[in-house]
């Protein structure tokens, strides 16, 4: 009898309660439209650059940008099958091995064929992979990639 009486009693306030929460909640904003590129998937920190350089700009003077925080796109051709420590990516212009800074994240093993946005460091000289793997081919600039995200 006690029980049926609290439950008369609870049940209402209950109902009271969520109601009340969710008078606070914001409204819903408007819905992006589905041609609005948006990441699918963002690894390491967020990307800051401005704006984006091809490869080939890159390629062509890589001593003006070595140890610069620069932003480039590509397709991911390949990546490290271990952990994602690395990938290869590719546009119209050219190639780069891209790694992940000191393995502080990794990309999905699966990331191949997908569009890679990278921000990171250009590195000009090979100063020693743990994975050998990360040579990409016909790859003319090393990146040390502190973010990137994935479409």
């Amino acid at each position: 009898m006690i029980i049926r009486a609290c439950l008369a009693l609870c049940v209402p306030l209950v109902a009271l309660a969520c109601h009340d929460e969710a008078a606070k909640l914001p409204a819903p904003g408007p819905v992006a439209s589905a041609s609005a590129k948006t990441p699918a998937s963002t690894f390491g920190r967020p990307i800051e650059a401005g704006e984006t350089l091809s490869l080939v700009d890159i390629a062509k003077s890589p001593a003006q940008y070595k140890g610069k925080v620069i932003a480039t796109q590509g397709t991911v051709t390949r990546v490290c099958q271990e952990r994602g420590c690395w990938m290869a990516i590719k546009d119209d212009s050219g190639t780069a091995t891209v790694r992940m800074h000191g393995h502080g994240f990794f990309v999905p093993t699966t990331s191949a064929g997908k569009h890679a946005r990278v921000e990171g460091t250009v590195v000009l000289m090979k100063d020693g992979h743990e994975c050998d793997e990360a040579e990409a081919l016909d790859a003319k600039l090393e990146l040390d990639a502190t973010g990137v995200e994935l479409m």
